[in-house]
């Protein structure tokens, strides 16, 4: 299985707060049979980790896990948070993001919890990052309640060419009621969709193997395969030698 959002760098943002706690996180996802995991620090205007500052926390804890004998490896990432996609732009082309493995296939996005900060154009903005080739996933979009109250923002998004991130904390109704019955329809109405832990320590993480085994007992086994594959074929995507077309 693959982990596409989780905060597991040490003391960059609000995630692990040591490299003893994100070793701890790796050996939790071994056993739960994670094989990679994207370590995705904030990106925002209060925490705005950017490439420079990823990468080598993400070789540091790959050597760290690699001498503890964790079979888990980490790739690199970050959870961008779009309010202004002006501002957005200029550090896009400036190549300053790590975006999924430093590439330039997938990125994962998220949006302010506060209505008023969602960006009027985040529909042309996702049609802008297609017109360069990359493909946004939405970060955690069943914990957002302005989808919910509007559901015609998600549907733009997506039609425009975003997939989405489901977590499994809000599958499970960790996150409270609202997002677990959004969970599900998000994962009933959008193919194109990933799960993930987002976890940001041991105490908020469920892991993979739970969400898959929700989706087979709710939305039946061909969902969950349908969600394992898209899983593996976006990390080959992201991985290839070549790009995509």
């Amino acid at each position: 299985m693959i982990d596409f959002h989780c905060h597991i760098l040490p003391a960059i943002d609000d995630g692990a707060a040591s490299w003893v706690e994100s070793l701890e996180m790796a050996r939790f996802c071994a056993a739960d049979g994670i094989r990679q995991v994207f370590a995705t620090p904030h990106c925002h205007k209060y925490v705005h980790n950017l490439r420079t500052a990823i990468v080598p926390l993400v070789a540091e804890l790959n050597a760290r896990i690699a001498a503890a004998g964790v079979p888990v490896e980490i790739l690199s990432g970050s959870e961008i948070q779009v309010i202004d996609t002006s501002d957005y732009k200029r550090e896009f082309e400036s190549g300053a993001f790590c975006h999924f493995d430093g590439g330039c296939e997938f990125t994962l996005l998220e949006f302010n919890w506060a209505r008023e900060q969602f960006p009027a154009d985040a529909v042309e903005l996702v049609a802008w990052l297609r017109s360069r080739g990359m493909i946004p996933i939405l970060a955690h979009p069943e914990r957002y309640n302005y989808f919910d109250r509007e559901p015609g923002l998600l549907r733009g998004l997506v039609a425009a060419g975003a997939w989405v991130q489901v977590t499994v904390d809000s599958m499970l109704g960790n996150h409270g009621p609202d997002p677990k019955v959004a969970a599900e329809r998000i994962l009933r109405e959008y193919p194109e969709a990933v799960l993930s832990t987002d976890a940001h320590n041991l105490m908020r993480c469920s892991g993979l193997a739970a969400g898959y085994a929700w989706v087979r007992d709710h939305l039946g086994a061909e969902r969950r395969d349908d969600l394992l594959a898209r899983a593996e074929s976006a990390l080959k995507r992201i991985r290839a030698p070549f790009k995509f077309v």
